[in-house]
């Protein structure tokens, strides 16, 4: 099972708040432990760790240093423990049955506050500080564990889950519309503290949180907190120059040791494609395994079954390419495309709750996965952020920085060189929001999404500022990206959904030494001639079947039909149980639109299934 940990600062009965959110953190299993003192209670839901400590005792549950006055709530995955062993004066012998959250106590004594500049992987942990009378808090770069909070003027409580916050004395349920308003209008925004709970926060990636209790004795009123950023990628500094093999020998050994620090932890799984990122991700993780002496992770790919339809041309390669993978590694692949009722399962679960932001296709991998004993699967998803990043703004960066030979050798090597000099050069320069409106125009779009808002609600309530403006050069680009709804959204929800069913998601293409090398990387490193994402490619040239390497464009037709497939079916499922009982959440949005696009005919002549899906999952049906 996954670990979830809560607590509480000031007010009364913390007790009974840390019964209530271990409560509602059920399903990550049985086991369950408190740590109180006076105001104060921390708590932790699921398994203990297997790992005993340095004295040969069971792991303790909460790190305590009583000298110190220091106690520790964790859920964490560390990277690199040997250096940070090594930073931290471990001795050898003690070092392989340390915990992790035993190591975060240690580098919490050592450098305080500043001890997430100092770790590596996957975190989410609080430091009760009792001589301070503070808690401090951190969440890891990317945010891979979820930490939500609320603060009112009495307690402040964490959690993993925003169920446990909510069910803490004090925080209320009501909906913040304006996130409300947003979802239902825009594509994606940037990444945040909000969600849809006006007192429920979430701690950004790569931020900290220092809550100060007071002292009663003082007469000091309720919890204060703070939060910082000590992870700032924009501030990377550029890598020394180097030829194309020593940057192509660099990222392979980051990405492999990225890999390998997360295959531990229980059986392992894998995302397959056929992509670039879910590929390698795949061989290099298989290679390791076998080097451990353990069979390969086993494959979880959104395809439908082979044969479960009649096969159409358009869809061989897809298959191929996750054929050419599996072949080269000797991997077992499950095929999973959803189902009627998977659709109308996921979208019938609470939509602000973070756990439904899982794609309709990966209900099935989880379920799969979950029925074959996988506790760790890894991902490829993050990988168009670092070193897998498709050059997107090279072209303005060769403009700008005067290199027009350069660029005019770079657009020759282009099938179509004047439109795409046009599209992804001038009009960026000119009008940073005109692109994504000609690429919707092109898809037969139109310009703008209809989206099935509530006319009403949306003249009363206003959306969160966004913007569709798209960056110029290379690593603004990536940072927009890296920064991007989309990345955190999908990250929490997968964490959220796979935590229910024992299910840990793992990310080497987001691990930190690897966004660095790759945010510090010059910009022709991602873009030659005909080949985005060249040095991934370049790297992996030995690595990969040549047929995946050196694919030029995504192709998820078989996919994509299959989900789109299963979606129409499950419309007359919905429109029966939306008019049994009109959904109370119905004020937030257009109902008669929302039943005018719940029509198969209509929507398979212009399939927009994006401000359905978000409708629905908003409403309580």
């Amino acid at each position: 099972m996954t670990i979830a940990i809560c607590g509480t600062v000031g007010g009364a009965s913390g007790a009974e708040a840390l019964d209530a959110m271990l409560a509602a953190l059920a399903d990550r299993g049985p086991e369950r432990a408190t740590w109180t003192e006076g105001g104060i209670g921390l708590g932790r839901r699921g398994a203990p760790s297997p790992a005993p400590d340095p004295s040969g005792r069971p792991a303790r549950p909460f790190p305590v240093d009583h000298g110190a006055g220091l106690v520790v709530a964790a859920d964490a995955r560390l990277d690199d423990r040997g250096a940070l062993c090594d930073a931290l004066g471990v001795p050898l012998p003690e070092r392989a049955g340390l915990a992790d959250a035993e190591l975060i106590l240690r580098a919490f004594m050592r450098w305080g506050r500043d001890c997430p500049h100092h770790l590596l992987g996957d975190y989410a942990f609080a430091v009760w500080d009792a001589k301070q009378r503070t808690l401090f808090c951190a969440r890891d770069h990317i945010g891979a564990r979820p930490f939500y909070y609320a603060l009112t003027t009495r307690r402040f409580v964490f959690a993993s889950a925003v169920e446990a916050v909510l069910a803490a004395p004090d925080v209320s349920d009501a909906l913040d519309e304006r996130v409300v308003a947003t979802h239902l209008t825009v594509e994606a925004l940037r990444s945040g503290t909000r969600t849809f709970f006006a007192a429920v926060r979430k701690l950004p990636p790569g931020h900290t949180l220092t809550v100060e209790a007071g002292r009663p004795e003082n007469g000091s009123g309720g919890p204060r907190a703070r939060i910082e950023q000590y992870w700032h990628p924009e501030r990377t500094p550029a890598a020394q120059p180097a030829s194309d093999d020593a940057y192509a020998e660099q990222f392979l050994d980051l990405y492999t040791q990225a890999v390998r620090d997360r295959l531990h932890g229980g059986p392992v799984g894998v995302h397959l494609s056929g992509g670039l990122d879910s590929s390698s991700v795949a061989v290099l993780a298989a290679r390791e395994m076998r080097r451990r002496g353990h069979p390969p992770p086993l494959a979880f790919t959104w395809l439908p079954e082979p044969g479960a339809k009649p096969p159409k041309p358009e869809h061989a390669r897809e298959y191929a390419l996750v054929d050419a993978v599996c072949a080269q590694e000797g991997l077992q692949t499950c095929h999973g495309a959803p189902t009627p009722d998977d659709v109308l399962d996921v979208l019938r679960h609470d939509g602000t709750l973070p756990g439904v932001q899982v794609h309709l296709n990966e209900e099935v991998v989880q379920r799969h996965a979950a029925a074959r004993g996988v506790r760790v699967l890894l991902s490829g998803w993050g990988g168009d952020q670092c070193v897998s990043f498709h050059g997107w703004g090279y072209w303005q960066h060769l403009l700008l920085s005067g290199r027009w030979r350069r660029l005019a050798a770079e657009c020759r090597a282009q099938d179509a060189w004047a439109p795409r000099f046009l599209a992804d050069i001038v009009l960026p320069l000119l009008h940073p929001a005109l692109p994504f409106t000609l690429r919707r125009l092109r898809a037969g779009k139109g310009m703008y999404r209809r989206w099935l808002i509530d006319p009403a609600f949306a003249r009363r309530a206003k959306p969160l500022a966004t913007s569709r403006r798209r960056a110029v050069g290379v690593r603004p680009t990536q940072l927009q990206h890296l920064q991007a709804e989309p990345l955190s959204a999908r990250i929490e929800g997968w964490a959220a959904s796979g935590a229910r069913r024992g299910i840990e998601y793992r990310y080497p293409l987001l691990d930190r030494r690897l966004l660095e090398f790759a945010l510090g990387l010059p910009p022709e490193q991602f873009r030659r001639g005909r080949w985005g994402r060249w040095l991934f490619r370049h790297g992996l040239r030995a690595v990969l079947p040549p047929e995946v390497c050196w694919s030029r464009g995504a192709n998820d037709a078989a996919r994509y039909e299959a989900l789109m497939d299963a979606f129409v079916e499950a419309f007359p499922m919905i429109r029966r149980l939306l008019a049994a009982r009109p959904p109370a959440r119905a004020r937030y949005v257009d109902m008669p639109r929302l039943w005018e696009r719940l029509d198969a005919a209509r929507f398979r002549a212009k399939p927009r299934p994006k401000p359905i899906i978000n409708a629905l999952t908003l409403l309580d049906f």
